[in-house]
């Protein structure tokens, strides 16, 4: 290990030297250009040790540390690139942001202002775009107004601000009540919280739903919103111990059809491996699939846990009650946000579309508004 001393600070930091000789910045080592590394680690002598180093001042650049290598190799790295490249620092980071704000009803009705933008005015303006997007990360949801009800219109709003993600149900998906596909959506009944894709490996990381036709005569098809990141706050505070179970036990999820059968197994509430926040909330009691992920002496503690979430996930100051009419797209965070719907009666049209996480995460990271 390296013992560094801050040449400002005074605060004192060991590095493990292979992490730091495998962290050369150095043309060498990393390709600026594409920002991939160029060093085989293979090749770096196993007990490679620093021979020398020290702190240079630079007039009107932080200090940087030099360091000479056992197998030859000079180093130069910045002060604020080693000391802020540490798990401490990480977790720190994480801790400390203040980008997510759980909501309930009364919450999120006095926040809608922030959730509603016009498709004008993000085909006009990258800051708005950019608005949008921050409001996405915080709230989990958000509305674009003034759209035409048509697929095409709906298509053009959602790829000014993300590419699309395609699944067995295409880029872009209209549906009904015609069952196109083996999925309740694809009918009139009523369709309670839930996230989508849970059978899938990765999740859309976005969905997006425009009610592009509602017959004048129709009643119900109201859409509501529950936001999973305060519902899971209340689960570990009011019952820990089921948060925890839940926390833990996989559950098998699944997706039949001609031609598909996707399947995978995960928990309910996945977290931060570093911070202990939420991750993902992956719920949806339609897409079960046969549950042998777990032991018959341990299933009365499950379904318990899982009917003390279920019931703070049906509470009504958790749930946000929309309707949905022609000319507004929702989009909202399908890893934290649970959406569903009312039964309905005439004739109703909705368009929407998938967004990949991490095509949504590289969209937020590259505009300043996530790490």
């Amino acid at each position: 290990m390296l013992l560094l001393i801050h040449p400002k600070t005074g605060k004192s930091l060991e590095i493990n030297e292979y992490w730091l000789r495998d962290h050369c910045r150095c043309g060498e080592c990393l390709n600026t250009e594409t920002n991939q590394r160029r060093l085989d680690l293979f090749e770096l002598p196993s007990d490679v040790k620093a021979s020398q180093h020290n702190w240079e001042t630079r007039t009107g650049e932080e200090d940087h540390l030099v360091v000479l290598w056992s197998d030859g190799h000079r180093s130069t790295y910045t002060s604020s690139f080693i000391f802020d490249s540490q798990l401490e620092e990480l977790i720190s980071r994480r801790s400390k942001s203040t980008s997510l704000t759980p909501w309930n009803r009364s919450i999120v009705l006095q926040n809608e202002r922030h959730l509603r933008f016009s498709l004008p005015q993000l085909v006009a303006s990258d800051e708005e775009v950019k608005l949008l997007i921050t409001a996405l990360v915080r709230y989990g949801i958000v509305f674009i107004d003034d759209v035409a009800p048509t697929p095409t219109m709906t298509e053009l709003a959602l790829r000014r601000c993300f590419p699309l993600m395609k699944t067995f149900f295409g880029e872009m998906w209209t549906f009904s009540d015609k069952a196109d596909h083996a999925d309740t959506a694809y009918t009139q009944l009523y369709l309670g919280s839930h996230t989508d894709n849970t059978y899938f490996t990765d999740a859309a990381g976005l969905q997006a739903l425009h009610c592009i036709e509602h017959s004048g005569d129709a009643q119900g098809g109201e859409n509501f919103f529950v936001d999973g990141l305060h519902v899971v706050h209340e689960l570990k505070r009011r019952f820990p111990a089921e948060y925890e179970l839940l926390c833990r036990v996989q559950v098998p999820a699944e997706y039949i059809e001609k031609g598909e059968h996707h399947r995978h197994t995960a928990p309910i509430i996945r977290i931060d491996p570093l911070t202990g926040e939420l991750l993902q909330l992956r719920l949806n009691i339609y897409d079960r699939a046969v549950f042998d992920t777990l032991s018959q002496r341990e299933m009365a503690q499950f379904y318990a846990s899982l009917r003390q979430l279920l019931q703070i996930v049906r509470d009504e100051e958790q749930q946000w009650q929309v309707k949905l009419q022609p000319g507004s797209i929702v989009i909202f965070d399908n890893w934290r946000v649970l959406h569903g719907r009312n039964a309905y009666t005439g004739r109703r049209t909705m368009s929407g579309a998938y967004v990949q996480r991490t095509d949504f995460q590289s969209k937020a990271r590259t505009l300043g508004i996530i790490e």
